[in-house]
């Protein structure tokens, strides 16, 4: 049996509605379904992100995760076996979790399906991404929760297009330093 290890170079990780698919939108020619409910993704999108004149990456939008997604709750063992095949990967996280209410049980939720899942796939390199940021308001949700993740962190709005640039900046940093330790 032949299996393919490697679909894309980052990974995007969140629960429905995070925003993956919209950040997938607005720096890749890829055009995936974009709407507001859950589970609008049913199965990965690839993109090629081009990063400056005559670079790029992968980038795999993975649907969205759910508690008990480890098990097989909403297909999640199909989308967790999609991010075994990333190099790095995106937690990306919608600060104002109506479900939670609480980014850093979002984060530990999305973590724990994946340890759960496989050891491996918990100990990829990883980043945060907080994203929807052209909605927070006066709260600074970077400044309070950055230091409470155990991976870099940074905030983005993929519709308002805050801080894409810096994200694949970060992204390519994170890659090049991969294929060196590869």
């Amino acid at each position: 049996m032949l299996e393919l290890k490697l679909i894309a170079d980052v990974g995007l990780v969140g629960k429905p509605n995070a925003g993956k698919s919209t950040l997938l939108a607005n720096i890749t020619s890829a055009r995936p379904k974009i709407a507001d409910y859950p589970f609008t993704t049913l199965k990965p999108n690839l993109g090629f992100v081009k990063y400056r004149e005559i670079k790029s990456f992968v980038m795999a939008d993975i649907p969205g995760l759910l508690e008990g997604a480890s098990s097989g709750k909403g297909l999640g063992l199909q989308f967790l076996r999609h991010i075994e095949r990333t190099r790095l990967l995106l937690y990306m996280i919608a600060p104002f979790d109506p479900e939670t209410d609480d980014p850093l049980e979002t984060f530990e939720t999305l973590r724990n399906e994946l340890a759960t899942h496989s050891e491996t796939l918990a100990e990829k390199p990883a980043m945060v991404v907080l994203t929807k940021k052209d909605v927070w308001g006066d709260i600074d949700w970077l400044g309070e929760l950055a230091p409470k993740f155990p991976y870099p962190s940074m905030a983005i709005s993929s519709i308002a297009r805050i801080n894409l640039d810096e994200l694949k900046d970060r992204i390519w940093e994170h890659l090049q330093a991969l294929d060196a330790a590869e």
